[in-house]
């Protein structure tokens, strides 16, 4: 018949091919079993060896890297017990710029302040599993779904608790504060819990922002500037009494200076008057002697003309009398 293809097995042989497929079946079963008996485990988790049949759980923890072996229909829960970090903001800005909003893990947690102002915390928050509580880690949460359904709800619930402690206006000013206290208070609700208590370590409590509404912004800069200006003027009002008192001081050291000099100056002469007039000489008529010479020592250092105009008796002393500018 055309097409059809003859085959022939050669005598003897229908033994060996038995034996043949015998053995491929074995290697598969053998491959299917190794895959169900051997485990891994890689770096940074722990590994729980679960029975689905009698509920047992392993009591310790197999740490990675590690192969083991374990029963065909156990099964092995794998736990993350490196450092972890839950990332929770939202970043409002974008969609300011036309790009959406952009949200981490989580989106940011939102509160209302001591005083009732609402307010949006973002934070990330680093965190591990000690390995010896894997196990109960398993028991507890058996989807792995600690994340969501504990660890997430309890770090919303302390920052709210915290951040209604302040009022809106402090909040810039202790933001630090606001993390150290977040991650104590996490730290003890999350030891206090009485499923995995002592479970979880909380490495950091990082606060990136805490954003306060626009409107409540905007009030809080403009009573900034106008306390920058009220400082401002009051540094100018007390700069300009300081320098006007300081002149006003000058002025009068000065006169204070002129006046002592003057003093000192005519004590001098009435000094000098009275060692000539102790010579012999007449005290009043030396005196205005002296007047004389003073005029017209002024009158040199002037450049005045004058002229002098001597007393008809020649009892008393010239008389000047300036002639022109």
């Amino acid at each position: 018949m055309p097409g059809r293809v003859e085959v022939k097995i050669p005598e003897g042989s229908g033994g060996k091919f038995s034996k043949v497929l015998a053995i491929l079946v074995l290697l598969v079963l053998v491959a299917v079993s190794a895959n169900r008996v051997v485990f891994r485990v890689d770096l940074g988790y722990a590994g729980v060896i679960v029975d689905p049949i009698t509920g047992y759980i392993s009591p310790t923890p197999v740490l990675g890297p590690r192969i083991g072996f374990k029963a065909p229909w156990r099964v092995v829960k794998n736990v993350y017990v490196a450092t972890d970090a839950v990332h929770m903001w939202t970043e409002y800005q974008q969609a300011l710029v036309g790009r959406g909003e952009l949200i981490g893990d989580y989106p940011a947690i939102e509160t209302l302040t001591k005083d009732g102002l609402q307010a949006w915390i973002d934070l990330t928050v680093r965190w591990h599993i000690r390995p010896e509580y894997a196990p109960a880690i398993v028991k507890s949460y058996p989807n792995l779904d600690y994340e969501d359904k504990f660890l997430i709800p309890e770090i919303r619930k302390v920052a709210r608790d915290v951040v209604a402690q302040y009022e809106a206006a402090m909040i810039s000013e202790v933001r630090q504060s606001i993390g150290l206290e977040i991650m104590d208070r996490l730290q003890r609700n999350l030891d206090a819990d009485e499923k995995v208590g002592g479970a979880f370590v909380i490495d950091e409590v990082y606060v990136r922002n805490i954003r306060l509404p626009d409107e409540f912004m905007n009030a809080i800069q403009a009573k900034l500037a106008a306390q920058q200006r009220m400082i401002a003027a009051e540094y100018e009002r007390n700069r300009t009494l300081i320098l006007a008192n300081a002149s006003a001081q000058a002025k009068i050291l000065e006169a204070q200076g002129e006046a002592e000099a003057r003093i000192i100056q005519a004590k001098a002469v009435a000094d000098a008057i009275d060692l000539i007039a102790q010579a012999g000489g007449n005290r009043e008529a030396i005196a205005q002697l002296y007047v004389l010479l003073q005029n017209l020592a002024q009158l040199q250092a002037n450049g005045t003309r004058f002229i002098i105009v001597l007393s008809p008796e020649g009892a008393q002393l010239p008389i000047l009398y300036p002639v022109g500018g």
